[in-house]
């Protein structure tokens, strides 16, 4: 294989010699670095530029530049944010805190959240113990993430709400059969959420239900929580 004058090495994976996407996102660039420092130069006729390393130092940025290339465009053409400004994420979640107050004490606006009606529906057809034992939260993992806010959008978002609502703050025979930490994670994370899409996209409940579902994997892939802080 000959080199292609054409082609800038530079805009190649230094491992795969597969396009990089156009633009890599800052996570993309920092798994590059990362294993930059853990490889040694190995110049292909492709790619001049090519780097040698073991798989594992590698595998995820070739998994994340396929993502960007591939997944990211179509996210765009869905109206799916390609970055988020996490740093004021805080700020809107606790200006949810009256509509989820209402929901911790039960006075109002429970019976409209899909989230609370799917526990008690899980409760009637199941029994309580069933729907707070581990297959129960296993079974409402996927209905409960937030949407292209990914893991990194969850972290922020719990840690806020369980911030603005510690748990020995609930009355438990209220939220029962679910503890408070099982409240906030499967009822307030998710209805925050679902406010912000709302928020984001102009959407009714349902529709921003539905992008909330379809687009989590995207989230979880897109805004990962990589434990930087």
């Amino acid at each position: 294989v000959l080199v292609d004058s054409t082609v800038d090495p530079s805009t190649l994976c230094p491992y795969c010699d597969e396009p990089l996407p156009p633009s890599p996102t800052p996570h993309l660039q920092s798994l590059l670095a990362a294993a930059k420092r853990k490889s040694y130069p190995e110049p292909r006729p492709g790619n001049p530029r090519g780097l040698k390393a073991p798989l594992p130092t590698f595998i995820t940025i070739c998994q994340r530049h396929q993502f960007e290339a591939l997944e990211m465009p179509k996210a765009k053409k869905r109206g799916w944010p390609t970055s988020i400004d996490f740093s004021k994420l805080r700020t809107r979640v606790e200006k949810l805190a009256p509509r989820l107050r209402d929901l911790v004490t039960g006075q109002r606006g429970r019976e409209e959240s899909m989230f609370w009606n799917h526990v008690v529906k899980e409760v009637r057809a199941m029994g309580s113990r069933a729907v707070v034992g581990v297959k129960g939260q296993f079974d409402s993992f996927s209905k409960t993430q937030p949407g292209y806010y990914g893991e990194l959008g969850s972290m922020v978002i719990h840690q806020t709400i369980y911030n603005l609502f510690p748990p020995s703050s609930f009355d438990a025979d209220s939220i029962s059969p679910l503890t408070p930490t099982e409240f906030i994670q499967r009822i307030l994370v998710p209805e925050a959420a679902l406010a912000l899409i709302m928020e984001d996209m102009g959407f009714d409940r349902e529709h921003a239900a539905i992008t909330m579902r379809e687009s989590a994997a995207y989230g979880v892939a897109m805004f990962p929580d990589t434990g930087d802080g």
